[in-house]
């Protein structure tokens, strides 16, 4: 079993199960309902991944024991996403000129992500033309925010579709500042995968979690790595925000590349992985030679 969400855990963090009727009477009965199927479903497998240090230490708070547990994290290609991928032509192509400083959201555009504080951080920059907002992808949410957007007269806001995976690297090469934006309560349950090719990439990213979260371990272990704030905190959005654009967004941010490299290459992960998965067959043939003589 490899967990790339936890959902349930995501579900209850953002406070929706007490809109659902199911839990709506007595929701801590649910919550603990839920969980103990969760827990059950855990422990039948022989290995259970996730994506990130604190998401399997949830998976032993639920229950699996320590020796079932692997760490299995979300890659980047880091030769293909990297700093020296020159993305002028699509910001000329998308109107930008050299002297614009583009903010860019690329992702699932869903409530969980709480990007009504980037249309927030967009009004307060108003007086300043030279920064623009680019919303790029799709979601369940991405109408009712273009529309937001336009009731609000917010004319430094666009968006754009999901582009294809080939122009990635340059669509993230053409951005000043990234955004990783969550709700309070998301961080540890919903790891945002779209963090590993920004790093990659030497991104100035801005990230919203709360300092106790694996976002918040990893700012402190590898400082200038991304600008961390409070999630849903509007003040201190906008005030990361201005530190990422007062610096030199030019140059890349080789504090995320260099972890990118040593932590999210793509073969190191994988080689490790299959190597996992060698020993936990090995350890099954094992056992299993044993019981029959």
């Amino acid at each position: 079993m490899h967990i790339q969400d936890y959902e349930v855990d995501a579900m209850f963090g953002l406070l929706r199960a007490g809109s659902n009727a199911a839990g709506q009477d007595n929701p801590g009965l649910f919550r603990k309902l839920v969980g103990s199927v969760e827990s059950w479903l855990l422990r039948r497998f022989d290995m259970v991944s996730s994506i990130s240090n604190s998401m399997v230490e949830r998976a032993a708070q639920k229950g699996v024991v320590p020796e079932r547990l692997r760490l299995f994290p979300n890659w980047s290609d880091t030769e293909f996403v990297a700093p020296d991928v020159d993305g002028a032509d699509i910001r000329r192509a998308w109107g930008y000129t050299d002297k614009d400083k583009v903010v860019l959201y690329s992702g699932n555009i869903g409530e969980k992500q709480g990007l009504e504080i980037v249309l927030e951080a967009a009004q307060a920059f108003a007086d300043r033309p030279r920064v623009k907002f680019l919303l790029i992808g799709a979601g369940a949410f991405s109408e009712q925010l273009q529309r937001m957007a336009v009731g609000q007269g917010l004319n430094n806001v666009a968006f754009k579709p999901l582009q294809p995976w080939e122009d990635v690297p340059k669509v993230l090469a053409m951005a000043d500042v990234h955004l990783v934006v969550q709700k309070v309560g998301a961080a540890d349950a919903v790891l945002p995968s779209k963090l590993t090719n920004i790093l990659s990439a030497g991104g100035h990213a801005l990230v919203t979690a709360e300092k106790s979260t694996e976002l918040g371990k990893i700012a402190d272990r590898h400082p200038g790595i991304y600008e961390l704030v409070d999630p849903e905190n509007t003040k201190a959005f906008i005030g990361g925000l201005e530190r990422c654009l007062a610096r030199d967004t030019t140059r890349p941010n080789m504090v995320a590349r260099n972890y990118a490299c040593e932590f999210l290459n793509k073969d190191k992960i994988i080689n490790r992985f299959v190597a996992d998965l060698q020993e936990l067959v090995e350890s099954k043939q094992s056992k299993v030679c044993s019981n029959e003589c």
